[in-house]
């Protein structure tokens, strides 16, 4: 099986080009990218593995986020923190201005780095708003492994700023059993992508299905088998369940703001346990506006389709 490695020019990172180039090969086949690495193996905390296969099923790539403040802290000190480890480790550091790609029939991955040194070892810079106990989170764990794979190294050195405002590093070692169960895991995720399908075993979230079917057939019905009557079942106790606590919820909470009066902050033992705010918000009187100038309402107009779940209650 031919195996290849190789560079391609780094996009400026973040934008929309490199978003593109991390999505889809100049084929126009989908890639599987570092970051998400771990989706595949449906262990990422921020992104399921149903959530990736729409993203990489969608007939335009990704478009450039608004930075949130992890992500603005992240950017802002990877420079200073390479830099920083360098200057400990004695060593050259620099940012590669390429992205690694590793391909085989059915597997098309690629990786961005943050950095490597002039031996070519490969440095993974993280800040992080806690303390670093020494061990990988998972999700990281399968991110070096595919950074190893698409480098073609056996180690990810680790560098990871934490609350203690110190430097930790921590060696992964990565071996070809650990690389090849990534390689089949992220060949049979393409396999089911190259057919237009998400994985069976994905873990669905109700968005996924609604982005998969977004159109329903007027009058078409199916009939539920014995699995799916259960799953309905449960479906109506759980809902009936929060139906439940959110009444408890609000007259607890009517009963604690009773109390409160106008006061903003209440306490317990000296410490503040819950605040009572005022806020404001503005927001467009779109009745008036119609009832004004319908003509501009109507240019502002947008129509959203889409389809709402709902369980029919049975007749006494």
């Amino acid at each position: 099986m031919d195996q290849v490695r190789r560079a391609i020019d780094k996009p400026t990172h973040g934008s929309r080009e490199w978003l593109r180039v991390r999505w889809h090969d100049e084929e126009g086949y989908a890639r599987i990218s570092a970051s998400v690495a771990a989706a595949v193996h449906n262990c990422h905390p921020y992104m399921s593995a149903g959530a990736l296969a729409l993203e990489l099923l969608a007939e335009e790539p990704p478009e450039p986020k608004e930075m949130n403040d992890d992500m603005k802290r992240g950017t802002t000190l990877e420079g200073p923190i390479r830099q920083w480890a360098a200057d400990t480790k004695g060593i050259e550091l620099y940012e590669p201005q390429v992205m690694y790609v590793y391909e085989e029939p059915g597997v098309r991955l690629i990786a961005t780095l943050d950095a490597v040194d002039m031996q070519d070892n490969v440095f993974e810079i993280k800040t992080v708003k806690r303390r670093w106990d020494g061990n990988l989170p998972e999700h990281w764990y399968w991110q070096g492994v595919h950074q190893a794979i698409c480098a073609g190294v056996d180690k990810i050195e680790w560098v990871i700023f934490d609350t203690s405002l110190r430097l930790h590093f921590h060696t992964q070692t990565v071996d070809s059993d650990e690389k090849g169960t990534h390689i089949q895991a992220c060949r049979e995720f393409l396999a089911a992508i190259d057919k237009g399908d998400v994985p069976e075993w994905a873990q669905y979230e109700y968005y996924t299905v609604q982005a998969l079917y977004p159109e329903s057939e007027s009058g078409k019905s199916v009939s539920l088998d014995a699995e799916h009557s259960e799953l309905l079942r449960q479906y109506s106790s759980v809902k009936a369940h929060i139906e439940a606590l959110k009444e408890t919820e609000e007259q607890l909470k009517a009963r604690i703001c009773k109390y409160m009066g106008d006061a903003e902050l209440a306490s317990v033992d000296g410490q503040v346990a819950c605040k009572w705010k005022q806020s404001s918000r503005s927001s467009l009187d779109t009745k008036k506006l119609e009832q004004d100038h319908p003509a501009l309402a109507a240019k502002y107009k947008k129509t959203t389709t889409y389809r709402t779940f709902t369980v029919t209650k049975e007749k006494s």
